[in-house]
């Protein structure tokens, strides 16, 4: 029997207390006890709950990329080269719509456009003269309406659902900023159903809904 001295005693007891330790943290992270059978199981769940976190990733970036591919029609018309209904992508501008049309023909107003505001699905784009704006009761520049008119032919109101932003702030009590969050609701929620709907828009309450309700509409 070999004689080991205390130097290689001590050697084998830090190897042996080594591998104990591989072994143990071995098992602790591959494998748990069923305490109603007493066998060990090893853990290949977690790679299933991982495959499950990818799959809905993937759906999530499949569905964001739908999204972004989503496609709304729009009538271009008024002093443009080409009037006619468009496609265009959801994210696009009321001037990628004019570019579409040929662009406007001299003496359109694109002052009372706003050409970088989005468009959206079913949205009617006028062009108008130069002077064109100038009068409420004639046909007006429509920047986020349907197939309805800016002002209401006859009775002088205007249409909260095609209104550019200069004509909202005619409106009593309406500056700069709740004509742009009127804007901004129409492009959010679509068109106004009903004009007691505006007061939805963050701003404006009952006062100001009472001094504003017999000059608008939401022709359709």
């Amino acid at each position: 029997m070999p004689v080991f001295t205390k130097k290689e005693k001590v050697m084998v007891v830090i190897i042996a207390v080594l591998l104990m330790l591989n072994i143990y943290q071995y098992f602790t992270y591959n494998s748990f006890s069923d305490k109603s059978t007493g066998k060990v199981v090893t853990i290949e769940a977690q790679e299933g709950d991982n495959d499950i976190v990818k799959n809905e990733s993937r759906k999530t970036t499949e569905t964001n990329i739908q999204d972004s591919q989503q496609k709304y029609i729009v009538y271009v018309c008024g002093n443009v080269k080409n009037p006619g209904v468009y496609e265009l992508l959801s994210g696009s501008r009321i001037n990628d719509a004019l570019i579409l049309a040929g662009g406007a023909l001299h003496g359109s107003d694109l002052n009372s456009i706003n050409l970088a505001e989005k468009i959206y699905d079913g949205q009617k784009i006028y062009i108008p003269k130069i002077g064109e704006m100038q009068s409420q009761s004639s046909l007006s520049s429509s920047t986020g309406g349907t197939a309805q008119e800016t002002v209401s032919a006859g009775e002088g109101k205007i249409n909260i659902n095609t209104a550019t932003k200069e004509e909202l702030k005619t409106l009593d009590r309406i500056g700069d900023k709740l004509a742009e969050r009127i804007i901004e609701y129409r492009q959010k929620h679509g068109p106004f159903k009903s004009i007691e709907e505006i007061k939805n828009v963050n701003g404006i309450g009952e006062k100001i809904f009472e001094s504003i309700k017999d000059s608008i509409t939401v022709q359709s």
